[in-house]
């Protein structure tokens, strides 16, 4: 029964996580991963601004880059940025609509983070935990 499951059901692995090329750390823990897209954290450890880009809430990459890497739901996450939005005491990451751009604007914007699917080509930026350009 478990391998028409496994048949069924094709496996979705986690999201890999991308980095600007000039953010001189590929190793960030899960607690500080949350906090950076929860747009708590603004600056990383070198001073450069922390800018966030995301893909659409309603994108099946978001929901599992959401649930896999950081844990919680995809609506809770709306939520805090949302919060931050309304109270002025923050801004909601920037939304890109593809892979390609996610790619694009990561490469080009010094402090970015963003993510992509596990088997998308990553040249020219860093990958948390994983390969340099």
């Amino acid at each position: 029964m478990s391998l028409f499951l496994l048949a069924a059901f094709p496996s979705l692995s986690a999201p890999k996580v991308l980095l600007n090329p000039e953010i001189d750390s590929t190793a960030l823990d899960s607690l500080y991963l949350n906090q950076i897209f929860a747009m708590q954290v603004r600056r990383w450890p070198n001073g450069t601004a922390i800018q966030v880009f995301v893909m659409p809430s309603t994108s099946d990459l978001h929901r599992t880059f959401v649930v896999d890497r950081l844990k919680v739901q995809a609506h809770q996450l709306d939520r805090i940025w949302n919060r931050m939005l309304f109270t002025g005491t923050g801004r909601a990451p920037t939304v890109v609509e593809s892979e390609e751009a996610m790619l694009d604007v990561i490469r080009s914007t010094p402090g970015a983070i963003g993510y992509v699917s596990e088997n998308f080509p990553t040249e020219g930026v860093l990958e948390l935990g994983g390969s340099q350009p």
